[in-house]
């Protein structure tokens, strides 16, 4: 049995997207320190880049959670996938001059 053009091609393309989407699954991978710069919104998260990242709670991240919420913030963290938004464990972080 031979495979037509369009199968062939079909085939091809799959394979082409879950090559990209085991990429894009790497960009957080292995806890990785990484640094996201974005505002604390009033509901103790962190909004960054386009992506809402719930905050883990350590000293440092109940600490930017209660004193800097509305504030710009670099924060150095590790993310890992939660149940609806990525969470962020806090290294350090610093208020950013807007």
């Amino acid at each position: 049995m031979e495979l037509s053009l369009f199968k062939k091609s079909l085939i091809c393309f799959n394979i082409l997207m879950a090559f990209v989407l085991s990429l894009l699954s790497l960009s957080y991978a292995k806890n990785e320190v990484i640094i996201l710069v974005g505002e604390i919104n009033d509901t103790g998260q962190l909004v960054a880049d386009g992506d809402i990242f719930d905050i883990e709670s350590t000293d440092l991240g109940e600490d930017l959670i209660q004193n800097y919420i509305s504030l710009k913030v670099k924060v150095e963290c590790t993310v890992r996938e939660g149940e609806e938004l990525k969470i962020i464990t806090v290294k350090s972080f610093q208020i950013v001059d807007e």
